[in-house]
């Protein structure tokens, strides 16, 4: 079943409420959510350091593995990374 775009509104507004998390956060936040919707919310979403980067407006891949970490760790994602460029890394939205 498809999340409604109440979800996805619900999901931005959790992570803009929270005063643990910066722009950084939010920025690459929604490019995986802009991510998951484009794949018709696949339960796991491969994802490319190089186009979230891009996305979000990142030029830093320090600042980048260290949001994404801390997505994790805050709860707002699964993140499986892969060492494998042709495999890519995978994501899971936590609802």
């Amino acid at each position: 079943m498809l999340p409604e775009a109440s979800t996805l509104s619900r999901l931005y507004l959790k992570i803009a409420d929270d005063p643990r998390v910066t722009v950084w956060h939010i920025s690459l936040y929604t490019s995986m959510l802009n991510l998951w919707e484009q794949s018709g919310f696949q339960k796991q979403v491969k994802i490319s350091r190089k186009l979230l980067m891009a996305r979000a407006h990142f030029g830093s891949i320090t600042t980048y593995h260290k949001c994404i970490c801390q997505l994790m760790e805050l709860g707002y994602i699964l993140y499986t990374p892969t060492y494998d460029s042709y495999r890519g890394s995978v994501i899971e939205i936590v609802l």
